[in-house]
């Protein structure tokens, strides 16, 4: 043992695992940042501690110091996505129309993608592990659709839809739509100006696809039943 004027000096064993002179925040945050990028390039079941650690570069024993299993990993992540959901749903909600409101949250949706481009990536994978495994099962989907709808009904009591929408099937396709920016921003077109793309998606909602063309109300409103705030009726 290390001996200092003739005392022996206890010895202090470091944890298994961690390396030297390492920034403990840091390193967690790296090893999240690549196990999103592992599960929604090759799934759940090939997110293997040997591969989180090869993207993180990092070796086992220092994931071992930090996380006890893949579950846990898992876990963190989903409750981390939820957490990120919810502050964007909480700004969308104070904002005073329902177009303002949707658009805050699509725009908060791509901040967080600006800020790191494997959340929203990791978002739509679990929505898609948890169909694959019922174990896996995540809230997000569910808090989003139940957000959508409580819009919706705020909005129709505030006079912006008509009297008689039906906010079920809107709050449906506004769902649909928006985990489809999630799957186009994360993988099919990480590059998109997805800027762009939001602002064309404020004027269809705003306005409708067609409505310059006179006959548009024939043609994309077929029942007469799609409230102006989608590009419906007025």
């Amino acid at each position: 043992m290390p001996q200092l004027d003739g005392q022996t000096l206890p010895v202090v064993r470091r944890r298994r695992g961690r390396p030297a002179r390492s920034d403990s925040a840091e390193t967690r945050n790296r090893i999240l940042r690549a196990a999103r990028q592992v599960i929604s390039e090759r799934g759940y079941h090939a997110a293997t501690f040997q591969a989180i650690a090869m993207a993180a570069d990092l070796s086992r024993p220092t994931l071992h110091y930090y996380f006890d299993s893949r579950e846990q990993i898992y876990g963190v992540l989903v409750e981390e996505a939820g957490d990120v959901m919810a502050d964007c749903m909480d700004a969308a909600r104070h904002k005073d129309t329902l177009i303002e409101q949707l658009t805050e949250l699509v725009w908060g949706m791509l901040e967080v993608d600006s800020r790191d481009r494997s959340r929203l990536a990791f978002l739509v994978s679990a929505r898609l592990e948890s169909t694959r495994n019922p174990v896996l099962q995540v809230g997000t989907s569910g808090a989003l659709l139940d957000f959508l709808e409580s819009l919706l009904g705020d909005a129709k009591a505030r006079g912006e839809l008509a009297a008689d929408t039906s906010v079920t099937p809107i709050a449906d396709m506004l769902h649909a739509m928006l985990w489809g920016l999630g799957l186009h921003a994360g993988f099919i077109d990480s590059q998109a100006d997805l800027g762009l793309i939001t602002k064309q998606l404020t004027r269809l909602l705003s306005h409708g696809l067609l409505s310059d063309v006179s006959a548009s109300e024939n043609r994309s409103d077929t029942f007469r039943d799609t409230p102006s705030a989608v590009g419906g009726r007025p």
